[in-house]
């Protein structure tokens, strides 16, 4: 005859009941275990119902602090901000302006410190917009990121600096190699002014990626770069040296330190 059995298996994790099929004969009382398991069982597992957790993420109190550190920072020096960046926007227009600047000691001594301010703005700004992408690109944690790139720029900045030393003493000349050192200061905090929006746009828009956040702050600063480069050109070529000079230039004092602290970061 045909007959439906219903077996209940239970664990501490799971229930599952086996519905069976069979067709026995007449005084047949017991079948084989493998039986249970024919074309004709159904089986399901019922798994117990889990509360959801509400735990809620813990935000990262030393990158908090950090980050507001920063701001706390921006405070404390909110005068040499606003006495310099108007200056030093100015002369993204002239290289007269970059002359003017250097010859009032007190302002281009706040531009010093601005300059400062402003290598450590991108470190912070970038974990800031792309936190999580950070993580998992790099598998690096957050702050340490931000510190070894406020440590990478204040590395190339010693490197060139040093650098732009050993020209002048070879060369004799520290009025032209002085000037290219604090021009570049002048373009970092610049990059700085050019690249906030890029905060700005991840910060209103949701639809904006922290990958491509990171490429619009990118982008962003590259135009400057051009623009460095362009006037180092003029300054170099108006202190009488060749073409050849700035070539010359360009390899030693802006690609070199680049290697030289990349060839170090990749061996330790």
């Amino acid at each position: 005859m045909f007959r439906q059995d219903t077996l209940y298996v239970s664990d501490s994790v799971s229930c599952r009941y086996v519905i069976v099929n069979t067709y026995s004969e007449q005084g047949e009382n017991y079948l084989p275990a493998d039986s249970l398991w024919s074309s004709s069982t159904k089986s399901m597992t019922m798994v117990p119902f889990r509360p959801e957790s509400k735990e809620t993420e813990k935000p990262d109190v030393f990158l908090s602090v950090i980050i507001i550190s920063f701001f706390i920072i921006l405070i404390v020096f909110s005068r040499e901000i606003i006495s310099t960046v108007p200056a030093v926007f100015k002369s993204l227009s002239n290289l007269r302006d970059h002359y003017k600047l250097e010859d009032k000691l007190v302002l281009s001594q706040q531009r010093n410190v601005v300059f400062v301010i402003s290598l450590l703005y991108f470190p912070v700004i970038t974990t800031l917009i792309a936190n999580d992408y950070i993580t998992i690109e790099f598998d690096i944690y957050p702050p340490f990121f931000l510190i070894g790139f406020f440590i990478f720029l204040l590395l190339y900045g010693l490197a060139k600096k040093l650098i732009f030393k050993l020209l002048s003493w070879i060369n004799r000349d520290k009025v032209t190699f002085n000037l290219l050192e604090k021009v570049g200061y002048n373009h970092v905090i610049i990059a700085a002014i050019f690249t906030f929006p890029s905060v700005l746009i991840k910060s209103f828009s949701s639809s904006i990626t922290e990958e491509r956040a990171v490429m619009i702050l990118t982008l962003s600063a590259i135009p400057i770069l051009f623009v460095y480069l362009y006037r180092s050109y003029q300054i170099i070529i108006g202190h009488q040296f060749s073409p050849f000079f700035y070539i010359l230039y360009l390899c030693g004092a802006e690609i070199l330190p680049l290697v030289l602290i990349a060839n170090f970061t990749l061996s330790l």
